[in-house]
């Protein structure tokens, strides 16, 4: 079954959005909040009985013009013994990773990161650079067929202003799809499923969104993280992502997913998610369909969030993570 809104209903919430993001919220500071909290991220990978090799990546948070990263400290041990770690980058996008390589493990191994991470509020300011692969297909994300009939139905395949063209695009995702979790499917960021069925969670929302700008020629990047709480410490969030489009100045951000979730109570917080992020998350990788470095022997990964474990040259393993967070200012 398809959830798709349209004709006066989607027609009056496009207009809603409109008003509230022209009226009903006041101006951004010059300034856009910041964020700085002391993070770790620990994983326990049961030891895999007999063995002969264990291999584990883990994801390290992302550094640019929003997210700076100090006092890195990567560690693993085997039961009581260290074990040699490794950091490298993925020769796509650059993310950062460590990685750790044990011959016929023989306890269980945890493999944690500690950092302090300083976060600002996006606002469109970054500048990172803008890679011929934020053009591309993702595996699950094409940019022709049905990607290029939307783009076309809703007028964004060519114009001047990138900006209205990718408002279009957030507005139409936002409109023709549902936050949620049960329908089977949810969680791939399966381009056809998102269009098919109009549910799922951020990476399916984000999906959608990606494959009808690429296809309009938009240059689009994916971000998968961690959401945080306002709190003053506690335990972080499982995984969350948004996106970037480029207006040929700057990344412009979206957050259609978080958007969706309040549209019905508040139209005005909804249209605040496209070109504004709260500083209440952490970065950690970019782009989707992944190859890890040292090269993972199992297929790229849709994205990379958690741990990436496997067990002689096989995906798999009883991993068990412990993410937490103290905010050091507000």
């Amino acid at each position: 079954m398809k959830t798709i809104v349209r004709g006066t209903a989607a027609s009056l919430l496009g207009l809603s959005l409109c008003l509230a993001a022209t009226t009903g919220r006041a101006e951004e500071a010059a300034t856009p909040p910041q964020r700085a909290f002391a993070f770790t991220y620990e994983i326990t990978v049961a030891k895999p009985e007999a063995a002969k090799r264990l291999d584990v990546w883990i994801p390290l948070p992302l550094e640019d013009d929003l997210q700076r990263v100090e006092g890195l400290a990567v560690s693993a041990k085997m039961g009581d013994q260290d074990v040699a770690v490794t950091q490298g980058k993925d020769p796509t996008y650059g993310n950062r990773m460590a990685y750790v390589g044990v011959e016929a493990p023989t306890a269980d191994v945890v493999f944690r990161w500690t950092a302090t991470i300083s976060r600002a509020g996006d606002v469109g300011q970054g500048k990172g650079p803008v890679l011929e692969r934020f053009r591309q297909e993702d595996r699950l994300v094409p940019v022709g067929g049905k990607a290029a009939e939307l783009a076309k139905q809703l007028g964004v395949e060519s114009g001047a202003d990138v900006r209205a063209r990718g408002k279009t695009i957030y507005d139409h995702v936002l409109t023709t799809m549902q936050y949620d979790k049960v329908a089977e499917g949810w969680g791939k960021g399966d381009f056809q499923r998102a269009c098919e069925v109009g549910k799922g969670n951020c990476t399916d929302f984000h999906a959608k969104f990606i494959g009808i700008g690429r296809a309009a020629g938009i240059p689009v990047r994916f971000t998968m993280g961690i959401p945080m709480s306002p709190d003053a410490k506690g335990k972080a969030g499982g995984y969350h992502c948004w996106a970037h489009f480029h207006d040929g100045t700057s990344w412009i951000p979206v957050d259609i997913s978080e958007a969706q979730k309040v549209v019905a109570k508040d139209p005005t917080k909804a249209a605040w998610f496209f070109g504004h992020l709260d500083p209440d998350r952490v970065s950690l990788t970019v782009g989707r369909d992944l190859t890890l470095s040292p090269k993972q022997q199992g297929e790229p990964l849709l994205f990379f969030a958690y741990p990436y474990v496997e067990v002689d040259g096989k995906v798999g393993a009883d991993v068990k993570d412990k993410r937490s967070f103290t905010w050091e200012a507000k």
